[in-house]
């Protein structure tokens, strides 16, 4: 009873209406959004450095909402696909056409069966209660529980190889809306602060820890247990479904954050904080906060951090074939965005909380 419960709402949510509907709805929910965190921040903020907050948010807000919508919806220049995202979803018609044809033909059932089957065909949306009508109806007439499947398609799975490649598209397209939050922060203070450039640093280090920890190594963890599954032939969603969470928490949650502070403190903060008498490769024994003993001084884990793993849950599920997680995902990559655009750092030597 359970297990069809579930399955009648999946497929609610696979419907293309549900989709299109929500990917209409994202550029006005994520503004709205933007728009009353950047009030907010501004009017908590002492009223002689209003202006400067005001300016320094738009830039950041601004290039974050864009760029995490440009790099889901991809972009078309005159017929032309300059770059693609993942927002938009094509729900194949033949099985709808198939099944409607067979209904009308042999006189099979109701006027309002069909035309809730019409409106999916027309990627028009329908209601959880029509889902279940069209499923029961359907395991009816054709004898089969999951006749519904030719009306609203099943999510296909992908070989090793398919795997790997979405995986490594979907962290290209995560890495987009972070450089657009750097780029915002950067601008925000050229335009406010006189030192602007001593601030540069701060963002560029909170953008690859986000993207490192909040993005890229979860996809990784995630795609990799998927394409070990299809290699192995496994076609157990459930056991797919525990593989791609055992990815997500192995190598992103647990390890995400130790290993991006690692990558951090060898890579990137030498380029900033060597002093330059100091050969790069003689970086470290100079350095107490590039010490592994000190890994996480800078920039330690927290409950925000944990939250938006999220993502991650997402990344599964459109890694998996779930489409309709697609619209969503401007959402999760927006914080990350944010975060690196005002730089921020919560160790005990920064301010910056």
């Amino acid at each position: 009873m359970i297990k069809n419960s579930l399955y009648t709402f999946g497929k609610w949510f696979d419907q293309p209406g549900l989709i299109k509907a929500l990917n209409k709805k994202m550029p006005v929910m994520l503004t709205v959004g933007a728009l009353s965190l950047g009030l907010y921040d501004t009017f908590k903020t002492e009223k002689e450095q209003r202006n400067k907050k005001l300016i320094k948010n738009i830039s950041i807000l601004s290039l974050t909402v864009s760029s995490a919508l440009f790099a889901t919806r991809g972009l078309k220049l005159f017929g032309k696909q300059i770059f693609e995202g993942i927002g938009h979803v094509h729900n194949c018609k033949h099985g709808v056409n198939e099944v409607l044809k067979t209904l009308k033909k042999d006189n099979l059932s109701n006027s309002n069966l069909i035309k809730s089957i019409e409106k999916i065909r027309d990627d028009k949306y329908i209601s959880l209660k029509e889902v279940k009508n069209i499923k029961a109806n359907l395991e009816n007439i054709f004898g089969n529980k999951k006749a519904i499947d030719k009306v609203i398609t099943t999510p296909h799975t992908h070989g090793f190889k398919d795997s790997i490649k979405e995986m490594l598209h979907l962290s290209y397209i995560g890495l987009v809306p972070v450089i657009g939050g750097i780029s915002g922060g950067i601008i925000g203070d050229f335009l406010t602060e006189k030192k602007w450039k001593e601030k540069v640093p701060d963002k560029i280090k909170e953008g690859f820890y986000q993207y490192a920890s909040n993005i890229f190594l979860c996809n990784v963890g995630a795609g990799s247990a998927l394409g070990l599954m299809e290699l192995l032939n496994v076609q157990s969603k459930g056991k797919k479904l525990l593989a791609a969470m055992s990815g997500v928490l192995g190598v992103g949650i647990l390890g995400g954050s130790q290993i991006a502070n690692y990558i951090g403190k060898k890579v990137i903060n030498p380029i900033f904080e060597r002093p330059p008498n100091i050969k790069p490769e003689s970086y470290h024994n100079h350095s107490k906060l590039n010490s592994i003993k000190h890994l996480n001084d800078e920039r330690h884990p927290e409950m925000l951090d944990v939250s938006l793993h999220l993502d991650d849950i997402a990344s599964i599920g459109f890694l998996s074939g779930l489409k309709w997680i697609a619209p969503a995902l401007p959402l999760f990559y927006s914080i990350s965005a944010y975060r690196s655009g005002i730089g921020y750092r919560n160790g005990h030597s920064h301010k910056n909380k």
